[in-house]
């Protein structure tokens, strides 16, 4: 018995898309493996490169603060080469091109949002290139270079006798 004004429901067409969508994940699954064993690999990559760099700028012994700045920044930028390399890797379509235009542009507006953030963070870059004088108790001058002061534990005192 069919009762009139009830339709009934076709699901086909949502089932085909939900087994084309499955089908497709299941299709680029090998190369999202080896998107990821790549991006892995570059991640264990940067850790050796940033502790080498670390070691290389210890052994001078001078500008430590810059040695991390530098082990950092080399890390950071082998990073984003092993995502970008493995997200082309995913999606072949994917141009790094694109990607640099699209952050060029967003540069310059985060650039003016955070100019003070960034000046500060320039200005203590070269601090660190800097020295600090300091006057002893007895007037001698002291130069003390600011990667000590940045990495180290600085105690500074006063004469209670210039308080008369």
């Amino acid at each position: 018995m069919h009762r009139e004004g009830v339709r009934s429901v076709d699901f086909s067409i949502a089932w085909k898309t939900a087994i084309k969508i499955v089908n497709e994940v299941v299709a680029t699954l090998p190369n999202i493996i080896l998107a990821f064993v790549i991006f892995v690999l570059f991640l264990v990559g940067a850790s050796l490169a940033d502790s080498l760099t670390r070691r290389l700028v210890q052994k001078r012994r001078t500008h430590q603060g810059v040695a991390l700045l530098l082990a950092r920044l080399v890390h950071t930028s082998i990073v984003v080469i092993g995502f970008l390399i493995g997200l082309s890797v995913v999606a072949p379509s994917f141009q790094a091109g694109d990607l640099v235009k699209l952050l060029g542009i967003g540069t310059v507006a985060v650039g003016f949002a955070f100019q003070n953030i960034l000046q500060n963070f320039l200005a203590g870059i070269l601090l660190l290139l800097r020295a600090t004088i300091v006057r002893t108790e007895d007037g001698r001058e002291v130069v003390i270079p600011n990667a000590v002061i940045f990495t180290s534990p600085v105690a500074v005192g006063h004469n209670n006798a210039d308080k008369s």
